[in-house]
């Protein structure tokens, strides 16, 4: 309890996104669009590049480690993509009477991570270099922000009073449902996650163990590294029933379960202040498998639920109950693909496919 509540008294303390003073705003019709990332990541994949793809401005992607000096910043709209470091910082702040506006994207809550007990202490000192203190700065040259929920935006808006919500757009490069029928000797199931996820992995470990001894058909797979890949090593599980895969970089993950099969897909998710406010884009990752998705019964996936679909109390022996049930019948592992693959098409139809810029 009292760490609890030195983590609440952190939480509020840590930079938060906010706009800039909207009286000495001042604002010019965005001619081209700029967006700052990390490389390609899943937040560009999900968020950003199908609306850059369907936008009517010219727009370029650039790179952290990407300099700026040789762009025009008159007419220019930049989108930073969670993270800034400090030579384009340094370059929008000295250009931020001249740019048409700046906009952060966010779709979790660093500052919530950053406070945490779970996580890596190495990454936890790099979001707070690349995504806590540049808004120190950074907050005096935003003229929007924008999150990836109405939950997230819940959580900022004591700090920002216009923000707007630009949810996941899914594209046909990011994922594709398979509809392979055809039933085999071996049933595979996935956990694939990154970032802070410890607690359910913990979770994971008995209910894996339990469904791999019930059901001798099932195969396991999960992404992990570090004190992760130990604990799995180490978690008794039936030899020859799993196997553990590093982490790969995004563009080599999405080629590579876009091959491979997975069956079942696991989607856990704890209650937690970083998770309640999370996006169920775990749906489009099981869309591009061709998995039937066994969901956690929560807000961020049954808001937007299809018929068919698997939703399960975050308790473990439900899960094992659930993982046996399917994987001992291929019809409701197909319904439960499908269902979800309707979700995935029903928000790739109907999302907002414009970039809310707040310019005149």
């Amino acid at each position: 309890m009292l760490m609890r509540g030195f983590g609440d008294i952190l939480y509020q303390i840590v930079p938060k996104p906010r706009v800039r003073r909207q009286e000495t705003d001042v604002r010019r019709r965005a001619e081209r669009l700029l967006v700052l990332t990390k490389g390609n990541n899943p937040t560009f994949s999900y968020y950003l590049e199908e609306r850059l793809n369907r936008s009517p401005y010219p727009s370029q992607v650039r790179d952290l480690a990407d300099g700026l000096d040789d762009i025009d910043p008159e007419g220019l709209y930049v989108v930073v993509c969670r993270y800034i470091r400090p030579r384009q910082l340094q370059w929008l702040y000295r250009n931020r009477n001249r740019i048409a506006g700046a906009a952060l994207f966010l779709d979790d809550d660093i500052a919530a991570t950053l406070v945490s007990r779970e996580g890596r202490l190495g990454y936890k000192a790099y979001i707070t270099a690349v995504g806590i203190l540049p808004l120190m700065v950074l907050n005096r040259v935003l003229t929007d922000v924008w999150v990836s929920t109405p939950a997230l935006r819940k959580a900022l808006e004591s700090k920002t009073t216009d923000i707007k919500v630009v949810g996941p757009l899914p594209s046909k490069l990011t994922y594709h449902c398979r509809k392979d029928d055809t039933e085999t000797d071996h049933v595979v199931m996935a956990f694939h996650t990154g970032g802070c996820h410890e607690a359910e992995h913990n979770f994971l470990v008995p209910v894996v163990r339990e469904s791999l001894r019930r059901c001798r058909n099932l195969r396991y797979e999960v992404v992990a590294t570090g004190k992760i890949a130990r604990m799995w090593q180490n978690a008794d599980l039936p030899e020859g029933q799993f196997v553990i895969h590093s982490n790969k970089v995004w563009a080599d993950y999405l080629e590579d379960t876009l091959q491979s099969k997975v069956d079942i897909l696991l989607v856990p998710l704890a209650q937690s202040r970083m998770n309640d406010v999370r996006a169920g884009t775990k749906r489009i990752d099981a869309v591009r498998m061709g998995a039937a998705a066994i969901l956690s019964r929560s807000h961020v996936y049954q808001h937007n639920a299809s018929n068919g679909e698997v939703f399960v109390d975050y308790d473990p022996t439900d899960w094992v109950e659930e993982i046996c049930r399917l994987a001992g019948n291929i019809t409701l592992r197909h319904r439960a693909r499908d269902a979800t693959a309707n979700v995935v098409k029903w928000i790739a139809e109907n999302e907002a496919a414009s970039f809310p810029l707040h310019v005149e």
